[in-house]
């Protein structure tokens, strides 16, 4: 767990160094240059999705409490990174960044106590691996880690 005040105290440093007029508020332009200089890559659409979803005054700006709310989100998306990074390493055996079919089978069974069927284990892989190259790569595990649940 993130202890609130370094957090508080971490955010306000940057929502200082973001907020280049002082006013107290950032607009989509403040916080995409601001998160570009902070080495923070994200699309356009999805930071202004983003500031959407936190605007509470609906202003089209961040104010302090807003960009708070903005810093937990991608510090609790993170952390779910890494942690879905760790899975994905436990499950990749032999270390080559990509999950097999095999190693597949071997994780569902050991981990999730449940033996599938060869059919299953296509249907699986047909949902998951998009670029069907036979592999499982972190990405395509990401974006359907849900199925695995």
């Amino acid at each position: 767990m993130v202890d609130r005040e370094h957090l508080h105290g971490h955010v306000s440093a940057i929502f200082g160094a973001i907020d280049r007029n002082k006013d107290g508020r950032l607009s989509f332009t403040d916080l995409r240059l601001g998160f570009h200089e902070l080495g923070i890559s994200m699309p356009d659409a999805e930071l202004k999705d983003m500031m959407n979803e936190v605007d509470q005054d609906g202003d089209g700006a961040i104010n302090f409490s807003e960009m708070l709310t903005i810093m937990i989100r991608m510090h609790k998306k993170s952390r779910e990174s890494q942690n879905l990074q760790k899975v994905f390493e436990v499950m990749d055996k032999d270390g080559n960044k990509r999950i097999s079919k095999t190693e597949l089978k071997k994780a569902l069974k050991l981990y999730g106590n449940k033996k599938v069927s060869a059919s299953e284990l296509d249907k699986i892989m047909t949902e998951v691996d998009f670029d069907n190259d036979g592999y499982i790569s972190f990405v395509e595990f990401a974006s359907c880690v849900h199925l695995f649940k």
